[in-house]
């Protein structure tokens, strides 16, 4: 790099010389500023993208804690609906039963029969009222955990997206400093 300083009696122009120097120092305090504030935006994206993993961290915790409980009513229900199609087969054995012994006694049996009806009735109400519930359920669970699949998809784009950013400003940054080092 030539500076074209001029020559004087004892070397090269002091003036020159000093005027080459402030430049110099000048243009590396306005680099060393820039790089400054690059640093510090890339610090203060890093820390952004700290916080927002420490949310997505209490987001997943919530989620697993809400599946969890989504799963302890889906047995509860299972485990409910069984014992309704037990009463549903016992209460159908006692229909049958009743129908067998109607010989002896028709009257009674009519009535049983009659009460054994209505409980199958019941029971029949009872299973489509938690087919229902349990429909409702599976939907909005479905609902909400794509919903949750969604965030948390979009959300793993924007940190590798901020990761991919903070490395090329860190290769940036990294560069210029070998460059103002040299």
């Amino acid at each position: 790099m030539s500076v074209g300083f001029r020559k004087s009696l004892f070397g090269f122009n002091s003036d020159d010389v000093m005027n080459y120097i402030q430049k110099t120092h000048k243009e590396f305090s306005q680099k060393e500023t820039e790089l400054n504030e690059i640093a510090d935006q890339l610090k203060s994206e890093l820390n952004s993208i700290k916080q927002e993993l420490e949310e997505l961290k209490i987001q997943k915790e919530m989620t697993e804690r809400e599946l969890k409980e989504y799963t302890d009513k889906q047995e509860e229900i299972e485990r409910l609906s069984q014992n309704i199609g037990k009463l549903y087969l016992v209460a159908q054995t006692n229909a049958k039963a009743i129908m067998k012994n109607s010989e002896e006694n028709l009257e009674n049996a009519r009535k049983e029969v009659d009460g054994n009806l209505s409980k199958i009735d019941e029971a029949h109400r009872s299973l489509e009222e938690l087919k229902e519930k349990i429909l409702r359920t599976s939907t909005d669970f479905a609902v909400q955990v794509d919903g949750l699949i969604s965030s948390l998809s979009s959300t793993r784009l924007q940190i590798e997206d901020n990761i991919n950013n903070s490395n090329e400003k860190s290769e940036e940054f990294n560069s210029v400093y070998v460059q103002l080092t040299k």
